[in-house]
């Protein structure tokens, strides 16, 4: 549950990369606007992560390699169960400018219930809903109200 935005790498990738790892899952990151050589999004050269719930966007170059990908949406089509190539729709919000527009395809797109994947009380929204049912792909955000209410 990451936001992995702007980063520049001029060798071994600019989002994401590992390096090796059996059974490295990625899930619930929002990966955008990185540069890097061979790859923007996430760079896996010696291992095969798995990838799922996933916004990978905008990065300068490919935006994977050598990854199982589902339930994901990129910019570069990739087959796999569940994923979309559909713009995300983001817009600014509180924390970021990577929120999903009410009529964004990644809402309840993702592969598990948002309950299941411990997100319910997060919001991919900025105007603040939390998610439910299906969980939403890419990163989550605190609740606003939520805040106040541990301010105080």
């Amino acid at each position: 549950n990451n936001l992995i935005a702007g980063n520049v790498a001029y060798y071994d990738g600019g989002g994401v990369v590992c390096w090796s790892g059996e059974n490295t899952m990625i899930y619930n990151n929002t990966i955008v606007e990185n540069a890097g050589s061979p790859c923007g999004g996430i760079h896996s050269p010696h291992c095969a992560p798995l990838v799922f719930d996933c916004i990978i966007w905008g990065n300068s170059t490919q935006d994977i390699d050598s990854c199982s990908l589902t339930y994901s949406c990129t910019e570069d089509p990739v087959s796999g169960e569940g994923n979309i190539h559909s713009d995300p729709m983001f817009v600014p919000g509180p924390f970021s400018n990577y929120y999903l527009h009410p009529d964004s395809p990644c809402i309840d797109a993702g592969s598990r219930s948002a309950l299941f994947a411990g997100l319910s009380n997060w919001t991919t929204q900025a105007d603040g809903t939390p998610d439910t049912g299906m969980v939403d792909m890419g990163a989550h955000y605190p609740v606003l109200l939520q805040l106040a209410r541990r301010v105080r």
